[in-house]
């Protein structure tokens, strides 16, 4: 029996070795489509912007051709446009209030959710719906049924106590589409920090019970640094994520009053549909891509080194 155990392990093994392929890229190769895909759907687009970002093309002046103008669209947007560097400023403080917001917000719910209590999946269920709302459609019900200075609910609630009403989209539009975007993304937020707050072990919060800690020093020194990678996970994503908002803004305020709420992508759409200026705003497109980069970088280094220092 034994016997006849090794000899068909022996001939399983040398059935195997003669299965694999003797050529060592043989696995690239079988990858090689699928990489050319993605590489050809993700790189080729941005190529062709940078190709078109060295170039003058006006859509409604075609007799002007394309002539090649190396960094002068650069040049121009960085240093002589002023809309561009307001957009920059508003692109950065509505992104720390939306993920800021959104993340507080977030974890004081993902808190509140993970304690035990009846219809607890009912209300999970209805605490992410938001975050199902196309940006368009949440940003439709804010500025008619809750903002507008006639009807809205804000207004009505302010006229009750005699206040007076207020234009909030027209007073006060970056913290407008700031509270939008919170109430979006703050179910994000909450889904990712309630899965970390579950894989937390019992056994480091039963051991701080003992030990006489209270219920912010637990929270301070035990959940907030185990939360530490799920916490880098939210804000690196909801970054990427916000810094390309542009359905709330274009529905809500059209980028103003003036440029108030004009972002680097709202207004990359501002000059290629109203000015036709696909060489500008081609540019545009480059530096927001590297905007973004370094924004995604530098953010992520700087949570790693805050993470890492809260647990030694």
């Amino acid at each position: 029996m034994n016997t006849s155990t090794a000899v068909a392990s022996t001939a399983y093994t040398e059935s195997t070795r003669r299965a694999r392929p003797r050529w060592p890229g043989f696995q690239f190769f079988m990858l090689l489509p699928a990489l050319l895909y993605l590489v050809v759907m993700t790189q080729a687009p941005f190529i062709l912007t940078l190709w078109y970002s060295l170039h003058t093309w006006i859509l409604t002046s075609p007799e002007l051709g394309k002539p090649w103008v190396g960094l002068e669209n650069f040049n121009y947007t960085v240093l002589q446009d002023p809309t561009f560097r307001d957009a920059i400023i508003n692109t950065l403080v509505m992104t720390i209030g939306i993920v800021g917001g959104s993340l507080v917000l977030g974890l004081a719910f993902a808190l509140l959710l993970h304690r035990p209590f009846p219809l607890r999946g009912l209300v999970r269920s209805l605490m992410i719906a938001p975050f199902f709302v196309m940006p368009t459609v949440s940003a439709v019900v804010w500025k008619n049924l809750l903002l507008n200075p006639v009807f809205g609910l804000f207004n009505w609630i302010t006229t009750s106590v005699g206040l007076p009403r207020t234009d909030w989209l027209g007073v006060s539009p970056k913290l407008s589409v700031i509270t939008i975007s919170v109430w979006e993304w703050t179910p994000f937020m909450m889904l990712i920090l309630l899965a970390g707050l579950q894989g937390l072990p019992e056994e480091v919060r039963e051991a701080a019970h003992l030990d006489g800690a209270s219920g912010i020093g637990e929270f301070l020194h035990i959940t907030i640094p185990l939360l530490g990678r799920y916490i880098q996970l939210t804000v690196l994503l909801g970054t990427i994520y916000v810094l390309q908002l542009f359905g709330e803004i274009y529905v809500a305020t059209q980028g103003g009053p003036g440029t108030a709420t004009t972002t680097v992508p709202f207004y990359v759409y501002q000059t290629i549909s109203q000015s036709n200026d696909v060489g500008s705003s081609a540019a545009q497109g480059v530096l927001a891509v590297i905007f973004a980069s370094i924004i995604a970088a530098l953010l992520l280094r700087l949570l790693a080194g805050t993470f890492n220092r809260s647990s030694q």
